[in-house]
């Protein structure tokens, strides 16, 4: 397998670490909140087997990456992030694969920078709809967000275990749930969640599903039919709205499917991105 390299950028004083595998042309592996690239674990490689270049950075505010308090955490702030990681890397165009709320940051970057996209893949991604977990909309609410986003309560809930229908036997330590967060990230994280999201759900700024009509890169979204955070009828909004990408969920499979189900998700990642631009996408899943 290729070999995993563990990197670090400065943008404009801010550390971000990175994880870098393969070699060809550049995937870039944007994850969500309240985690960082290790959710990528059991695909930087095989992507990067099959090809690619792969890139998976901790956002700021997670990870090994820097957490300073003054980062607004927006979805904006996060695509303009993205923009400066790839030109500090020399990264002219790349395909984009983004979990969540790195699905919305993701989408913002394409729409923001057209040009500099090949392909785009939104995994169980922010930005489609309105509806969202009320775990997510009690976050938004200031007090209680930080009166219950801890790490005791978060731990007698099993919110990690949440993110899955049937989670998997990773290795003790391995599954990095929410409860495992440094008091900087849990910060990090509300404002993240606040600056999208309100009691009534995600804000209408941050749905950009008819904006996406727009894009001229060919578009994969990916969802697990047991999601517990952003539905699966998001999924069947971008199936309408966009009827020229392709749609596939995977049954009995939660949030993470990239993790739940990588090596279903690998191959259909892989497959997508090395189809030919005028191939015409498979019908949708159910």
């Amino acid at each position: 397998m290729p070999r995993l390299e563990h990197k670090r950028v400065n943008l404009a004083g801010v550390n971000v670490h990175y994880t870098q595998a393969g070699e060809g042309p550049v995937v870039l592996l944007v994850h969500g909140l309240g985690t960082s690239s290790v959710t990528w674990g059991h695909n930087i490689e095989p992507i990067a087997a099959a090809g690619y270049t792969v890139l998976a950075p901790d956002l700021p505010g997670y990870g090994d990456s820097d957490k300073p308090r003054w980062l607004s955490y927006s979805p904006e702030a996060g695509a303009r992030l993205i923009h400066d990681f790839l030109d500090a890397l020399g990264v002219d165009r790349v395909s984009l694969v983004g979990n969540s709320a790195g699905g919305l940051i993701s989408g913002l970057f394409a729409l923001d920078h057209p040009l500099r996209v090949e392909r785009l893949v939104l995994v169980a991604s922010g930005g489609l709809g309105r509806d969202v977990s009320w775990a997510l909309r009690i976050l938004s609410v200031p007090v209680l967000g930080e009166l219950i986003y801890q790490p005791t309560l978060l731990r007698m809930l099993g919110v990690g275990n949440r993110l899955f229908y049937r989670p998997p036997a990773f290795p003790e330590g391995f599954l990095p749930g929410p409860e495992r967060l440094d008091p900087e990230s849990r910060r990090a994280t509300i404002k993240a969640v606040r600056s999208g999201i309100t009691l009534f759900g995600q804000k209408k700024r941050c749905r950009i599903i008819d904006r996406l009509a727009g894009l001229a890169a060919p578009i994969m979204t990916v969802w697990g039919t047991e999601d517990r955070y952003i539905p699966v009828s998001h999924a069947h909004l971008m199936g309408r709205a966009l009827p020229r990408s392709e749609v596939r969920t995977i049954t009995e499979c939660g949030h993470w499917p990239h993790m739940e189900r990588a090596d279903e998700f690998n191959a259909l990642l892989i497959r997508f991105l090395e189809a030919g631009p005028d191939d015409a996408p498979p019908s949708s899943s159910p």
